[in-house]
């Protein structure tokens, strides 16, 4: 299994048997369900699609509806796909729950999310500019974002300027988070350090890439 889908339930802090306060984020996945499968002969890949949240008949179209009683699953609201080999593809069933256990303590894991929307922010704030300086001879122009035209040639703003804007509600991975413990009981995961999102936010819990990436390249330069 690729991943699984949880829900951010906030911070706290653990103590490791040195006594050294560790800071991890909580994920829930209670509700994480194998909804529906893809495969080689229908779809060309094979994939395992995961549901989290039930969804009640006024949150679903007629298509939908059709889609989950056709699998005989339960309706959800959240869905996501995750590649698997077709060897893997028979171990899953439509309706099963996935348990935390397909991760383990130490593992390295990459964490996406959808950061916090802060509204319309400066460039101080959004861009991380320093401002001009704070002086008598300075006036409302503290916080601007300084000259952004380019003279006659070319005569217009280039584009990608960093300029004040909409801020925050983007899709935000942070990799190579290691998992400090797992809760099967409760089907909780403690990964250290801060993830996107805010509480009760949705999440995707995959294997760190990158070490994936790192053990073939090992592999094919140990074969050479």
């Amino acid at each position: 299994m690729k991943g699984l889908i949880g829900k951010k339930v906030g911070m706290t802090q653990v103590f490791t048997a040195e006594g050294n306060a560790v800071p991890v984020t909580v994920i829930d996945v209670t509700s994480c369900e194998v909804v529906g499968t893809r495969t080689q002969e229908k779809d060309q890949y094979t994939a395992v699609v995961l549901g989290l949240v039930d969804a009640k008949d006024k949150h679903l179209t007629k298509a939908q509806a059709g889609a989950f009683k056709k699998a005989g699953a339960k309706a959800k609201r959240i869905l996501q796909e995750f590649r698997v080999t077709a060897d893997e593809l028979g171990e899953f069933k439509v309706g099963e729950a996935v348990k935390v256990e397909i991760f383990q303590k130490g593992q390295l894991v990459d964490v996406s999310g959808v950061t916090k929307g802060r509204g319309f922010q400066g460039v101080m704030k959004r861009w991380n500019f320093r401002g001009f300086g704070d002086t008598h001879g300075t006036h409302e122009y503290r916080r601007h974002p300084g000259a952004i035209g380019q003279r006659k040639t070319p005569g217009r703003v280039y584009p990608n300027k960093k300029l004040p804007g909409h801020y925050g509600v983007e899709k935000v991975t942070t990799q190579n988070l290691e998992v400090v413990e797992v809760i099967p009981e409760r089907n909780l995961i403690l990964v250290k350090g801060g993830v996107a999102g805010h509480n009760d936010g949705v999440v995707i819990v995959k294997p760190a890439v990158k070490v994936a990436m790192r053990a073939k390249h090992k592999a094919g330069a140990a074969k050479k």
